[in-house]
């Protein structure tokens, strides 16, 4: 059995010619033409593409916040086109973390309670609940901003908060939409190492981006146009500390020495 009690042998992720079709002005429009794709256990994929090329048609029917016109979807050894909007609702809950591009915290909370909050909700007791943000915050770096709130910290904190949350219930996968979209080439690193960390400890990541030096972090590269997948294959991910944003972050640490008087 998996760390989550979801049985090894299922991949994460099971799409099989997966179509959305939308009607538009009597016209029928597809954002996804038959895509089939298979996530095992613990690989950081990155999917990519150009705008309308159907990347975040995909992340919402992965993320089971939509459902495919046609096609089959298995999250976890899941059907999800068997499944009713609450039934979709608890799998989301239980099985997915969602990183989003503008972290989504509520400013009145500081971050341990931000990253209670789905246990909260879940009904998991108060004193578990404190027990298991704290342990998540210390794993993305933040061990000492648990009582920080969201105008206290730098854009880089707040989606390492947002990460926190996203895996404090264990779920099978975490799945994020342009993580670094809002982010500087410093906070950026610090986010993508969060991610290579967690990818470490056999966590899967699937992350929707536009960008090639977030997806050089991954260890798998998915490539969509005009609906369908043009490349899948495989890479040696950057380590944090080698890549280009790194570089561009010592860079500016320099620039900003050099400025001084």
């Amino acid at each position: 059995m998996g760390p989550d009690g979801s049985p090894e042998r299922w991949p994460v992720i099971a799409l099989s010619n997966i179509v959305k079709r939308y009607v538009m002005g009597g016209n029928d429009v597809y954002a996804t033409r038959g895509v089939s794709l298979s996530v095992s256990r613990g690989e950081f994929v990155a999917v990519m593409g150009a705008s309308g090329s159907g990347k975040s048609t995909l992340m919402n029917i992965i993320g089971c916040l939509d459902v495919p016109t046609s096609g089959h979807y298995r999250l976890d050894g899941v059907n999800i086109r068997d499944l009713d909007d609450r039934e979709l609702s608890r799998i989301r809950n239980r099985k997915i973390g969602f990183v989003f591009q503008g972290f989504n915290l509520l400013p009145t909370m500081s971050a341990i309670a931000n990253v209670e909050l789905p246990m909260a909700y879940a009904g998991v007791p108060t004193k578990e609940r404190r027990h298991r943000a704290g342990g998540a915050l210390e794993s993305v770096g933040l061990a000492d901003r648990m009582g920080h709130f969201p105008n206290e910290m730098s854009g880089g904190q707040q989606q390492r908060v947002a990460v926190a949350r996203a895996i404090v219930t264990n779920p099978s996968l975490i799945l994020a939409d342009e993580p670094t979209g809002n982010l500087d080439s410093t906070s950026s690193v610090d986010v993508m190492s969060a991610f290579a960390s967690l990818h470490a400890q056999g966590r899967t990541v699937v992350m929707i981006t536009h960008e090639e030096d977030i997806a050089a972090y991954a260890t798998r590269v998915v490539r969509l146009r005009d609906g369908v997948i043009t490349q899948d294959h495989h890479q040696t991910p950057v380590h944090p500390h080698e890549s280009h944003l790194a570089h561009a972050r010592q860079a500016e640490g320099s620039s900003a020495l050099a400025g001084r008087p």
